[in-house]
């Protein structure tokens, strides 16, 4: 088991398809059906596993690229000012646009800290003693600049609330949801995919799914504050949000905070996912989508790209033979670029892209050979 390039490939192939399937299914409205968002988060979770670890396992099934990889390799390995090679400069331009991406949230961070010491703060009788029923694990700030509720802060969480009059339910609610994004640990897996997209900042797919994993997060808060209550307290957690948007101008809440209210699009998203009926075999179709999933994952660790190429005439007749046929199983290894030529009714093996002996009949179909691909023949 080891890290390669080529298996470094699969893992960022693997986290893309990821990405596109969690767009698809997000916009084909199967998004709507409560607590599938936990289904999508677990397809976005996995793929970020397998982005972080490339292992080759060496049993893996060698998929072989003789034009696609072969060429990227010899375009990326080609001089283009001096001694730096178009890889080279293409490393460098990746590495400055994700410092500059990182930088850029930093800043940002940065200048919400600077505002939020100079945040006018008030007291509210009412406010604090709803708070105090959800004990402690953050701190509260309320005041009269702030518009909509948010919880920020990784280590230490801070709910921010505005200092307006609303129900005692209202408020409950409130603390519901941003209670649960701290038990979900929600600011952290904004930040994990913050970190991806600044480091993957020419992928436009990370670009397209920033705004989906935002929306999946808030969806599964929904459904596990009142996805599964009773149609009355669904419609007071409803009515909540609905008071809340009445009284909102713009969406204004720092990088990675979760508020209870958001844009215009994504709160009729979440109105309807809240008053979807569960489908029928609901359950049974998540649990079957969540295996299927965790099988396909499992299964690509077993799947190595490789590129590959077919040797010259000239390779071919520069080679000397005479490599004894016993000495095959302690050379060859699958997950090389291992394969028999047929040219002019002989097979020739070759041994990582180089001749070695040429196999009788009788050896094709016995192992290790039986297992070699043949070209031409």
């Amino acid at each position: 088991m080891g890290v390669s390039a080529y298996s470094i490939i699969v893992s960022v192939l693997f986290f893309n398809l990821s990405l596109v399937v969690v767009n698809l299914l997000r916009h084909s409205g199967a998004i709507r059906a409560k607590n599938a968002p936990s289904v999508l988060l677990l397809l976005t979770l996995l793929g970020l596993i397998r982005l972080f670890t490339p292992l080759d396992w060496g049993k893996a099934h060698i998929i072989r690229s003789y034009r696609l990889l072969p060429t990227l390799r010899r375009t990326l390995n080609t001089p283009v000012l001096g001694p730096l090679s178009l890889g080279s400069i293409l490393a460098i331009v990746w590495a400055a646009g994700t410092l500059v991406f990182l930088l850029r949230d930093l800043v940002r961070q940065r200048r919400f800290v600077r505002s939020e010491k100079d945040l006018p703060l008030s007291e509210n009788e009412q406010i604090s003693r709803i708070a105090a029923e959800f004990g402690g694990g953050f701190a509260l700030k309320i005041s009269p600049e702030i518009e909509i509720p948010y919880v920020t802060g990784l280590f230490k969480p801070v709910i921010y609330v505005p200092d307006i009059q609303l129900g005692d339910e209202d408020w409950r609610n409130i603390f519901r949801h941003e209670t649960q994004h701290i038990r979900s640990h929600d600011e952290w897996k904004k930040l994990l995919f913050r970190g991806i997209r600044a480091l993957f900042w020419w992928n436009p797919l990370l670009k397209l799914s920033e705004k989906d994993i935002s929306l999946l997060i808030e969806l599964q808060c929904d459904a596990r504050v009142a996805g599964n209550g009773s149609p009355d307290e669904q419609e007071a957690y409803l009515h909540t949000m609905l008071e809340l948007l009445k009284r909102q101008t713009e969406v204004a809440v720092p990088i990675g905070a979760s508020g209870i209210v958001g844009k215009q699009d994504e709160m009729k998203i979440r109105f309807e996912a809240l008053l979807a009926r569960e489908p029928r075999h609901g359950k049974l179709t998540r649990t079957a989508l969540s295996v299927l999933m965790l099988a396909v994952f499992a299964a690509s660790y077993f799947v190595i790209i490789q590129p590959a190429s077919f040797p010259s005439e000239e390779e071919i007749l520069a080679n000397p033979e005479g490599v004894p046929a016993y000495d095959i199983t302690n050379q060859w290894d699958e997950s090389k670029n291992d394969f028999i030529l047929y040219d002019d009714g002989e097979y020739k093996l070759y041994i990582n892209g180089e001749y070695a002996f040429s196999v009788t009949k009788d050896q094709l179909s016995e192992a290790p050979v039986s297992e070699i691909p043949i070209i031409g023949g």
